[in-house]
């Protein structure tokens, strides 16, 4: 469950060598005291769009509501970093510790095929919808996979969360199905438009 930072422990050091990945906004960095865990930090300071606080703010309202994380990391709050506030998550790994790999990156290196992805898209798509749970910006660079011994099971890290001014759709059962279904059919054709180029 997400949580307001509790007392000032000084900043965490940060550097190059934790890094796990880097996003037109943020910077995602492994802990450099847990290694469950991963820090995200704006690293565009001129374009903020406070993807950070948006993000803890639908996380706890999903903690509130006590979904089901299967399909999602869990978000425990605020760190202060040297390279600026920091929002904390679980970091998905395998076995021997290496972040799990994108969609994106299995399907460009041919490790995996498109209709291999699909009952694992399935799966996805009906975890989202059974959840209510809100794509803002979903891609494939976005979705982590994991082998778990019956075909792959998936992982959103990022472009969660209800950017709407007026969140009926969170309230209202039928119009929330309605936009998980929207935003995956406009997922489905950023993939295909994706794969094509």
């Amino acid at each position: 469950m997400c949580r307001t930072p509790q007392g000032d422990r000084g900043e965490l050091p940060l550097h190059d060598g934790l890094l796990v990945g880097r996003g037109t906004e943020r910077a995602c960095y492994r802990h450099p005291d847990r290694t469950d865990l991963c820090i995200k930090v704006t690293h565009r300071r001129q374009n903020l769009k406070h993807q950070n606080a948006k993000d803890f703010a639908y996380f706890r309202t999903l903690a509130r509501r006590r979904v089901d994380w299967s399909h999602l990391p869990r978000c425990h709050g605020w760190v202060t970093t040297d390279r600026g506030p920091g929002l904390v998550f679980d970091l998905l790994q395998d076995d021997w510790q290496r972040p799990l790999p994108s969609v994106e990156a299995l399907l460009a290196h041919r490790q995996v095929s498109l209709d291999e992805l699909r009952p694992a898209f399935r799966e996805l798509h009906d975890y989202l919808l059974r959840n209510r749970i809100f794509s803002s910006d979903l891609h494939i660079s976005n979705i982590l996979a994991e082998a778990d011994g019956e075909g792959l099971h998936l992982y959103v890290v990022d472009g969660i969360g209800d950017r709407d001014f007026i969140k009926l759709a969170s309230h209202v059962s039928f119009l929330g199905r309605r936009k998980v279904n929207r935003q995956w059919q406009r997922f489905k054709r950023r993939t295909r438009t994706a794969l094509a180029a």
